[in-house]
């Protein structure tokens, strides 16, 4: 398992995502774009992330790159709801995952790429979506000093009734969970 850095540029981005995750609590189910945390494999504590900013490839200099084949993409969620949540790809229903489930990553079959990804409460609404496309899940190799980078896509909802997180890459971190009560979970 990889842990990111202790590092101004992780803080950094959890910070812009904490503030964009923010700034437009109508729009929850609003997907956002991949960002890259430099995590090394000797540092203790959290797991890497990623953030809702768009960061350029690594650079000619940076270890080396590599995505998942399309068959091996990973998505992975985390209800952190009390409602069940069905996972839909591609408009057709792939998993329920029951209030408070967690699964790293999906076990069901998945469609070729590129996938649109929703989130549907047990009425049929849309939680969220976000779009996962070849070449969006990338990790990098341990460079010379062990440090290596991972950068993917992720969506994240606060409901009144809890956190929703959905991913494809490494997961998602941030801030403590806050309900937003604005925010129905029918």
């Amino acid at each position: 398992m990889t842990r990111v850095r202790n590092s101004v540029t992780a803080r950094c981005l959890v910070i812009v995502f904490i503030v964009a995750g923010c700034a437009s609590p109508a729009k929850p189910t609003q997907s956002y774009p991949s960002a890259t945390v430099t995590s090394s494999p000797s540092a203790t504590g959290v797991p890497p992330s990623i953030s809702n900013v768009t960061t350029p490839s690594p650079a000619p200099s940076s270890p080396s790159a590599s995505a998942p084949s399309a068959t091996s993409f990973p998505l992975s969620i985390s209800n952190g709801t009390s409602i069940a949540v069905t996972i839909v790809v591609n408009g057709t229903d792939v998993e329920t995952i029951p209030p408070g489930g967690y699964a790293d990553p999906l076990t069901a079959a998945l469609p070729a790429l590129p996938w649109s990804v929703e989130t549907r409460s047990p009425s049929g609404r849309v939680l969220s979506q976000m779009t996962v496309n070849a070449g969006d899940v990338v990790y990098t190799t341990p460079d010379a000093s062990g440090h290596s980078s991972a950068w993917g896509d992720a969506v994240r909802v606060d409901l009144s009734c809890g956190r929703l997180d959905v991913w494809s890459g490494p997961p998602i971190l941030g801030p403590t969970f806050i309900p937003n009560m604005s925010l129905s979970c029918d």
